[in-house]
């Protein structure tokens, strides 16, 4: 009995320290702009870089080991074979108000893109990962 116990602990042990990897294997890219704003965001080895200018080279943002834990738990509920498929709540960057912004993960080759949608107002399955991304960006004074 005691050796199904063990099997079964190590069983999603594995698959939990294998859900936190997923994220590690992924390049992920968030850009929103319009006429007068841009942002670009990367995260890659886990490491997180933004930059606020076209040409800017990124800087690369310091993460707390506390929140690396919530863009993991975060990324671990987005199916990003759906991603395309994932439609914006809102359409202000219509009429210019809102930046036009977009969402790419790449991971085994292959590249996830979703559709275009307003910075500030992600489609809802990818809203809680979103919104942590930018949260980990922001500076004192950003109006976004």
């Amino acid at each position: 009995m005691k050796l199904i116990g063990f099997i079964f602990l190590s069983i999603m042990l594995a698959k939990s320290c294998n859900e936190d990897a997923e994220i590690e294997k992924a390049s992920i890219f968030y850009e929103a702009s319009t006429r007068g704003f841009y942002r670009i965001i990367k995260i890659e080895d886990k490491k997180l870089f933004m930059a606020s200018s076209r040409g800017e080279k990124p800087e690369e943002i310091k993460i707390s080991k506390k929140d690396w834990g919530l863009l993991v738990d975060a990324f671990k509920e987005i199916n990003i074979k759906e991603l395309p498929k994932y439609e914006a709540p809102t359409q202000k960057r219509m009429a210019d108000a809102a930046p036009h912004a977009n969402f790419k993960v790449m991971k085994d080759g292959k590249i996830y893109e979703s559709q275009v949608f307003d910075h500030g107002h992600p489609p809802i399955e990818i809203e809680g990962f979103i919104n942590k991304l930018i949260a980990l960006t922001l500076k004192e004074n950003d109006d976004y």
